[in-house]
């Protein structure tokens, strides 16, 4: 048998002693090319093939609206431009090497939305590239990161709403629209507490200032500040007093009363001489102002000596609530003129400038307190979403998709190397001696081997 292995090449047991005279050069290259490998795989393939990804939801007030907090539509694309993530970037130092504009170029980050079928949740997936990142716990770093940059993006929104009117607006406005104005903000300024009420409720507790109030408490205090009645007596005061078209303050006001004391000398003079026309085509024969009949009452069994009956017609009703209606616009411009409804005397009625100024001071204190309310509900409504807006990760870790195991490609790439330098080996260490003609036999050849390798070592 061993003759006829000998005939045909070289037997197992020469193999074995052929590779471990050579066993540490083996195993040294065979580590070299694991280390390469491991390296490889480690640096170069996982990092190109290699996806990390997180998912959460983002909570806040008006999530299920889908709103900013401003009332603008959410887009959660927004989540990753470039804004958020430099965003994210700058929350840690660990990520200050991440390129995120070469990350939005290449399409390396992307995020989907799941909606739940009722609609109320939706599930956001941020997905990264490895290849900006050392490590996952890096990437994972940076998922969170992008997340809390789009619950600060939101709580920002939330702190720069302003509920409030500007004092140059305001004031730029005449009496009568500073009125609407107020009103305005008034019904404003409730009705976003009653949204916040109907959201949690009346008992819901908001720390503002180190201090926790419920919600019903901050409504009453904006309620008293203009209530119906005091609207409707401001308005009443407003029109009566002839302050409605007034505006400005100062000279500018003082020059808008004295516009308007000539307006309304013109209106009186010319409601006098339509009230004498209205008055004069009342009286004149034939109208139907002026017939008046002797009354017959039919049912009384009366009539005319000719036997007829006769009708009582009534004034002219249209002449009658005309002459009304000029009569008390005069007695209106009296009350707000006095003396001045004729030329070259003095206002001596409500339409003074002590008077419109006394009104328009008590307009503007409205509107501070207003305002401060105004801003009040801003602090509040950041203080809600404060205590209300996070990032809930269904995941406490990143998943990852796409990596190759770096131990089983240093095992597969060890045996792999192993075998073949050891054929290597084989082959050159056989092709030697049977190049020096060296005895095939099981003793004798390994005898004939090692003679050649001391002759080799002589030699060299």
């Amino acid at each position: 048998m061993d003759e006829e292995e000998r005939e045909s090449g070289i037997t197992f047991g020469e193999l074995c002693r052929l590779i471990g005279k050579k066993i540490w050069a083996v195993l040294g290259a065979a580590a070299a090319v694991t280390v390469i490998a491991v390296l490889l795989c480690a640096l170069v393939f996982n990092p190109l093939s290699t996806c990390y990804s997180m998912s959460f939801e983002l909570i806040y007030p008006t999530s299920a609206q889908r709103e900013y907090p401003d009332g603008t539509p959410f887009s959660y694309r927004n989540i990753i431009s470039r804004t958020m993530l430099e965003a994210a970037k700058h929350k840690d130092e660990k990520l200050a090497s991440v390129d995120v504009v070469a990350m939005l170029d290449e399409g390396d980050i992307l995020i989907d939305a799941l909606a739940d079928e009722d609609g109320s949740s939706v599930t956001y997936s941020l997905t990264v590239q490895a290849k900006y990142f050392p490590d996952g716990e890096t990437a994972q770093l940076f998922i969170r990161s992008v997340a809390d940059a789009a619950v600060d993006d939101i709580m920002r929104r939330a702190s720069a709403l302003s509920y409030g009117i500007g004092e140059e607006a305001f004031n730029g406005n005449n009496f009568e629209a500073r009125l609407d104005l107020l009103e305005e903000l008034y019904s404003t300024i409730l009705s976003a507490y009653d949204r916040w009420v109907s959201t949690y409720s009346a008992g819901y507790q908001v720390t503002v200032n180190g201090t926790a109030r419920s919600l019903a408490d901050f409504r009453a205090e904006v309620y008293g500040i203009f209530v119906e009645g005091a609207r409707e007596l401001l308005a009443q005061q407003c029109a009566g007093s002839g302050y409605s078209l007034l505006y400005g303050e100062g000279e500018e006001l003082e020059a808008a009363i004295e516009a308007r004391v000539e307006q309304l000398r013109s209106d009186y003079q010319a409601n006098e001489k339509i009230i004498a026309s209205l008055k004069a085509q009342l009286g004149t024969p034939g109208t139907a102002a002026a017939v008046m009949a002797r009354s017959y009452r039919a049912e009384e069994g009366t009539s005319s000596p000719a036997g007829d009956t006769f009708v009582v017609e009534s004034p002219d009703p249209t002449l009658e609530q005309r002459i009304a209606y000029y009569t008390e616009q005069n007695a209106l411009i009296e009350s707000q003129l006095g003396e001045a409804v004729e030329e070259g005397k003095d206002v001596t009625g409500t339409l003074t400038l002590e008077n419109a100024q006394a009104f328009a001071d008590k307009l503007a204190g409205y509107f501070e307190k207003l305002n401060r309310a105004a801003a009040n509900l801003t602090t509040v409504t950041a203080a809600i979403y404060r205590q209300n807006t996070f990032a809930d990760f269904l995941s406490q870790t990143a998943e990852s998709d796409g990596e190759t195991s770096v131990a089983l490609v240093g095992v597969a790439a060890f045996i792999i190397a192993f075998l073949a330098f050891a054929a290597i080996v084989c082959a050159v260490e056989y092709n030697r001696r049977a190049r020096a003609g060296a005895p095939q036999g099981t003793d004798g050849g390994t005898d004939g081997a090692d003679n050649v390798d001391n002759e080799n070592n002589e030699e060299s």
